[in-house]
């Protein structure tokens, strides 16, 4: 999200007109870090990108977790919170993780780190 309105407000607006957002947070640094990389990144989809009836969201904490995650992201998408396969899934798998005794997430800090460093695109 480093263009655009902020994140939660189009969150907010897709969700008003019956749109549930899920997410796939990649959380998989590998000992790599970026300047644009969030600490706490499912804290910060559950708090500001997720969203509408049944939203959920799977991270991803290691590559080798990807191909399971994906499949589980579009069984329950496809099933929906109804099903039989969605309770089944959700108890043996819970498909959200919560990071633990954060405080609430800034859902613009997207937006502020990449203002902070767009003095690396300035021409002079």
């Amino acid at each position: 999200n480093n263009q655009g309105a902020p994140v939660d407000i189009i969150r907010d607006e897709l969700v008003k007109q019956g749109i549930t957002i899920n997410g796939l947070p990649l959380m998989t640094r590998s000992g790599f870090t970026s300047v644009y990389d969030v600490n706490y990144l499912d804290r910060y989809y559950t708090d500001c990108v997720i969203g509408g009836p049944g939203a959920f969201m799977i991270p991803v904490n290691e590559w080798t977790q990807f191909p399971e995650a994906i499949r589980r992201k579009l069984v329950l998408e496809l099933a929906g919170p109804a099903s039989p396969q969605w309770v089944a899934d959700e108890a043996a798998h819970p498909p959200v993780i919560l990071a633990q005794g954060k405080p609430a997430t800034d859902c613009q800090v997207g937006e502020k780190m990449w203002r902070d460093r767009s003095w690396m695109f300035d021409s002079r």
